[in-house]
């Protein structure tokens, strides 16, 4: 992973994420929820991808939050990209977008684009 951010600070941005999941402090935006009814992803498999999540990309100046994009793996092993942006204030994670990244775009472990 490539990211001109510091690790330590990812580290735990992705902590709070993995907090806010588990507390369901999230709030998935109304395309995101469209996007998961059409690519039949549940809120379940969201959550355990989530549980054990790594940042692929971050987007330091996204407006109005900075949010990252996230990789996890469901419990039988399909894998998720989410793309969040935390609210450290009000203590609540968004979810934007949710999809199941495909090989043809990503390399063999969902990372990095081609």
């Amino acid at each position: 992973m490539d990211l001109p951010y510091e690790p330590k600070k990812l580290e735990t941005w992705i902590q709070e994420i993995r907090l806010l999941v588990s507390l369901e402090k999230v709030s998935l935006k109304k395309h995101c929820i469209l996007r998961m009814r059409q690519r039949r992803i549940s809120i379940d498999e969201f959550k355990e991808a989530m549980s054990h999540a790594k940042i692929v990309e971050y987007y330091q100046d996204d407006y109005p939050l900075p949010s990252a994009l996230i990789l996890g793996f469901t419990a039988l092993g399909r894998p998720l990209h989410a793309v969040a942006a935390l609210d450290q204030n009000s203590e609540m994670l968004w979810i934007i977008t949710l999809y199941e990244p495909t090989i043809e775009l990503w390399d063999d472990q969902f990372k990095n684009r081609k």
